[in-house]
């Protein structure tokens, strides 16, 4: 006589088949939340990268005068911090009025600095659910399965709730390195709004106190 649950061999295609819908759309949750990731460091790399090494040379370059060389750096920076010290340098002579124009391109280089971050925030929060969901539909199948088949030993829950659990994992699994992202690219962008903020206001002060002389 048979054990119960034998003849029942499941092999990792069967429980990736099994996962349905759901599991579908966690994959596409997680090829779609890698992809934004990979562009979002790219843009920060590029972006927000070494602003220590050119706040320094501005300093240098203003404190010697050289504002006509403070310019053509900043023209040559790819980065978001090279808008930034362009409305410091230039721009209105009334001191306030400049400062002003800072603050509103720390504000727009940090915007285009977090798209997509909500897009991540929201992978993060929402993929466990639906992995959840996926679970509590398997559940169900694999009970009303063991009601449909007679004689059938525990053998046909536990597969069923097997198969269901992959999904609870895979949102997991897709939740981890999302929110991973998320927490460190908010963290890099509000370090990149705080640096800019004290270059734009170094560099205004350097030209309020030469004009003052």
């Amino acid at each position: 006589m048979a054990a119960p649950g034998a003849g029942f061999n499941v092999g990792f295609k069967d429980i990736i088949i099994s996962g349905g819908p759901t599991l579908a759309l966690l994959a596409f949750l997680s090829v779609y939340s890698v992809a934004l990731i990979w562009e979002r460091w790219k843009t920060f790399r590029r972006s927000a990268g070494d602003l220590q090494r050119l706040g320094e040379k501005l300093k240098g370059m203003l404190q010697q005068g050289n504002l006509t060389d403070a310019v053509a750096l900043c023209k040559t920076h790819k980065g978001l911090a090279s808008g930034v010290v362009m409305a410091s340098l230039t721009g209105s002579p009334n001191r306030d009025d400049r400062k002003r124009a800072a603050e509103r391109a720390v504000e727009r280089a940090t915007a285009d600095l977090e798209k997509g971050l909500t897009a991540l925030g929201t992978i993060a929060s929402v993929a466990p659910f639906i992995g959840l969901f996926g679970t509590v539909i398997g559940v169900m199948r694999a009970f009303r399965d063991l009601a449909t088949a007679a004689g059938a030993g525990p053998g046909v829950v536990a597969i069923g709730i097997s198969e269901a659990l992959v999904c609870t994992a895979a949102g997991i699994f897709v939740a981890i390195p999302a929110l991973a992202a998320y927490n460190y690219f908010n963290q890099r962008s509000a370090k990149f709004a705080e640096e800019m903020s004290w270059i734009s206001e170094e560099i205004i002060e350097k030209l309020s106190e030469k004009a003052v002389r």
